[in-house]
């Protein structure tokens, strides 16, 4: 329960479902009336050219959405306290922030568990998997424990190595109004939690805060894969671009990044998202319970729940993270391009034909995001556009 707000899991201002479902009416009659008026320009513009008439359709289909985006990004505004006027209705000691691990000596995990800490929030849950694992994780936090008096520390394990089980397992012991879910590879800067707080205190129908992303460049890599390390950062950017716009324009994202995220915890802690967070199935409930995906599922959920979703893009609500270039770079990488396009098409699909709760809250992204997704191939796309020009 959020101890600052309403205990249930659905936002305050929820539509009733006469009222969304003339609202996805309306935006489908918008929408259909947009497509008309583009066919008969289309089709006075052309005449009897029909080579001219598709090319500038598929244009259209295609660039629009990068027009509207690049001023949406420019036209974005974070959120901030107005000083002087209003306080902070959240602050750090709001925050419990959840960690699983299955490295607990690593490197990057010592740094992304100090950037944590730094920030004082109330509680730091480290989620491990196994007994091994446990007491090499209870050693590493008995560090931490003397150098940040002020933060509790807790250590978790669960019997299987997966991300969901391991968040699962910790947000029954979550005690504040907000969690924070971060990967072990993640870094923050000293005022992170300062600067992703504000979202929740400016909007009370706010449920879900991303950040912007980049990737860090790491010393002492080959050339190959210092290649492979640009393609991560030009996908995250990408990310970052498509997220921004998008949420300026309507609200909607195609997904916030569960790389380091904030929820209010009255979401996460509902039975109704509990278990279909351990329990996500897909193709008609034929195949599952899925393992990858949580930070979809987290999108959707609190989009079909009313919630409003703002993405903080500032420098201070920035996190530096790493990708996987290691070697063999098949099973790092490419694994996580392969597992981000399975994902993409399974929540889009969801998004659109199961759940359909964008068609009445976020128009601009049922184009931009879902519908795009199952048509945007550039090897198919641009090689036609050149054919018909």
């Amino acid at each position: 329960m959020d101890p600052k707000g309403y205990s249930s899991c659905v936002s305050p201002k929820v539509k009733s479902p006469i009222d969304s479902k003339r609202a996805a009416m309306r935006n489908i009659a918008i929408m259909a009336l947009i497509v008309l008026a583009t066919h008969y320009a289309l089709s006075w513009f052309s005449g009897p050219n029909n080579h001219l008439y598709w090319f500038m359709a598929l244009f259209l289909w295609r660039y629009t959405r990068f027009i509207v985006n690049f001023f949406a990004f420019w036209l974005y505004r974070p959120s901030v306290y107005k000083t002087g006027k209003t306080q902070p209705i959240y602050t750090n000691k709001d925050v419990t922030v959840v960690l699983p691990t299955i490295d607990p000596e690593g490197d990057y995990f010592w740094e992304c568990v100090l950037s944590c800490a730094h920030n004082r929030p109330t509680e730091i849950i480290i989620v491990t998997a196994g007994d091994q694992l446990w007491e090499k994780t209870k050693n590493v936090v008995v560090r931490l424990r003397e150098e940040f008096k002020d933060v509790r520390f807790r250590v978790l394990s669960t019997q299987v190595a997966s991300k969901r089980e391991q968040v699962a397992e910790a947000i029954p012991h979550v005690k504040t109004a907000i969690t924070v879910l971060v990967d072990d590879h993640v870094f923050w800067g000293p005022r992170f939690l300062s600067e992703l707080l504000c979202p929740f205190s400016e909007n009370p129908n706010v449920g879900l805060v991303g950040t912007n992303k980049r990737v860090r460049r790491l010393e002492g890599l080959s050339l190959w894969a210092r290649f492979w390390n640009m393609l991560g950062a030009i996908y995250l950017i990408r990310h970052n671009f498509e997220i921004r716009s998008s949420n300026t324009v309507d609200g909607g994202v195609f997904v916030v990044s569960a790389r380091a995220c904030a929820l209010r915890t009255r979401i996460v802690q509902s039975p109704e998202f509990f278990s279909g967070y351990t329990n996500e199935r897909f193709l008609f409930g034929a195949l599952g319970p899925l393992n990858a995906d949580d930070d979809n599922y987290c999108t959707r959920f609190v989009v079909n729940h009313g919630w409003d979703i703002k993405i903080q893009y500032t420098d201070d609500a920035a996190i530096e993270t790493t990708i996987g270039v290691d070697h063999p770079i098949a099973r790092k990488f490419l694994g996580q391009c392969r597992r981000w396009s399975r994902t993409t098409w399974r929540s889009n699909s969801a998004s659109l034909f199961t759940e359909r709760t964008v068609w009445a809250s976020q128009p601009y992204c049922v184009y931009a995001v879902f519908l795009t997704s199952f048509t945007n191939f550039a090897a198919v796309v641009d090689p036609a556009l050149v054919y018909l020009l």
